[in-house]
C-alpha cells in the first residue's frame, strides 16, 4: 500500500522546472568578449605600468592560444585589438543571435517554426550544422596563406567571423533552457 501512495503522489507534485543559467550571465560574457579585444589596446594606449601591463597579457594570451591570425586585426589608438578581425565578429555573430533568437520565437512565423526544428534535432546534429559556417574559416586562413588569392580586407574577415559566431549563437541558447521556451501545442493537442 505504501508504495501505491508513493507513485500516486508522485503524479499529483508538478515536476520542478530545470535549472537555468541566468540570462544576465550570458549577457556579461557576451559583454566581456565584445569589449575585451577593444579594450587591450585602449590599456597599451595610456601607457600606465598596470594598464599597459594587463593590455599586453591580454592581446599575447588571446593571440597566442585563441586567435589564429591576430597580425589581421583592427587597429585602435596605434595598437591592434587583441585578436583578429575574424575573432571578433564572432563576438558581434553572437550578440546578433542574442537578439535574433528571442525576437524571432515571439513574432511566431516560419522562422520560428525553423528554430524549433532546429532545437528537436539531436544535440550531435545540431552541433555538426553549426559548425558548416566555420569551414569558412580554414578555407579563408589556408588559401590566404597559400597566395590563393591576395590578404582580405578587414571587413571580409569581420564579416566571415559574424556568420560563424551568429551559427554558434543559436546553437548555444538552443542548449541553454529559459533562452529557447517550447514551441506551443496546436491547438487539437489543447482541446484534448
Amino acid at each position: 500500500m505504501a508504495l501505491t501512495q508513493l507513485a500516486s503522489s508522485s503524479h499529483t507534485h508538478p515536476t520542478t522546472p530545470p535549472k537555468t543559467l541566468p540570462i544576465w550571465l550570458y549577457d556579461v560574457f557576451l559583454g566581456i568578449l565584445f569589449l575585451g579585444p577593444a579594450i587591450a589596446p585602449l590599456f597599451r594606449a595610456t601607457q600606465q605600468p598596470v594598464l599597459t601591463d594587463l593590455g599586453e597579457l591580454a592581446t599575447s594570451v588571446l593571440g597566442s592560444y585563441i586567435c589564429p591570425t591576430p597580425a589581421q586585426a583592427y587597429p585602435m589608438a596605434g595598437y591592434t585589438m587583441a585578436v583578429c578581425a575574424r575573432c571578433w565578429g564572432a563576438t558581434v555573430g553572437l550578440w546578433v543571435a542574442r537578439a535574433f533568437v528571442p525576437a524571432a520565437l515571439e513574432s511566431n512565423d516560419g522562422m520560428t517554426h525553423l528554430l524549433h526544428r532546429f532545437r528537436a534535432l539531436p544535440v550531435l546534429m545540431r552541433l555538426l550544422l553549426v559548425l558548416i559556417p566555420f569551414l569558412l574559416w580554414p578555407l579563408e586562413i589556408i588559401g590566404t596563406a597559400q597566395q590563393w588569392w591576395a590578404l582580405p580586407p578587414l571587413w571580409v574577415l569581420l564579416v566571415n567571423g559574424a556568420q560563424a559566431g551568429f551559427a554558434a549563437g543559436i546553437f548555444f541558447m538552443s542548449l541553454m533552457p529559459g533562452f529557447w521556451q517550447n514551441p506551443p501545442a496546436p491547438a487539437s493537442a489543447q482541446l484534448a
